[in-house]
Parts: structure tokens; C-alpha cells; sequence
């Protein structure tokens, strides 16, 4: 059945939410990504205007910049509750990777491949 003191098992820790301050940290900064990225989409569609450099439009660079260092943290954030506070719910673990893949996709653009 379970060998856990409070009587839950793997399956409901695995599929449940967040039991770790850590762990909720790193959803909401998942959830915060999908949300300051789809404002980002919204706001290309809304103002399609020429965008000479990067930092030629400052909201457009904020929002896009805010996306990426909230997966980005949200990563770390949550490999430190999976690490450290043995944090096992399958949205840390997806947030995680989520922060992974939007690191190696910024890494990718910065040096050029």
C-alpha cells in the first residue's frame, strides 16, 4: 500500500500538486511564462511595426525578456525542489523542463546555430 507516514502514495504526490514552497514557486513561474509569452504573441499581431534592433520597442523587449527569465528561473527553481526538497509533483518536473529547453533555445540564438 504506501510506506509513507501520512499514509499517501507515489501516484497522488506524482499527479498531485505542489507540496513545497519551492515547488509552487516554479509552477507559478511556468504559468507566468505562458502568460507574459502569449501577451508577447498578442502584441506582435496587434502592432505589426518595423523593429530595426532588439531594443527598439521597450514593451516588446520586456515582455519577451520577462517570458524567458521566468522559465528560465522557474527551472532552476524547480530542480532545486526536486534536488533538495525531494519535490515529486509532475509540474515541477515539467517546469523543469520547460526551463531547460527555453535556456538551450536562448543559448541557441545568442551564439548563432
Amino acid at each position: 500500500m504506501s510506506d509513507r507516514p501520512n499514509g499517501s502514495s507515489l501516484r497522488a504526490s506524482l499527479f498531485g500538486s505542489p507540496r513545497t514552497w519551492l515547488g509552487r514557486w516554479s509552477t507559478g513561474l511556468a504559468v507566468g511564462f505562458f502568460a507574459l509569452f502569449a501577451l508577447w504573441l498578442f502584441y506582435v499581431q496587434a502592432r505589426p511595426i518595423a523593429r530595426p534592433t532588439f531594443f527598439s520597442d521597450p514593451l516588446h523587449v520586456v515582455l519577451i525578456l520577462g517570458a524567458v527569465a521566468a522559465a528560465i528561473t522557474g527551472g532552476m527553481v524547480g530542480a532545486l525542489a526536486l534536488g533538495s526538497q525531494r519535490e515529486r509533483s509532475l509540474w515541477v518536473m515539467l517546469s523543469g523542463l520547460l526551463g531547460a529547453f527555453v535556456l538551450y533555445w536562448t543559448i541557441g540564438e545568442l551564439t548563432g546555430h
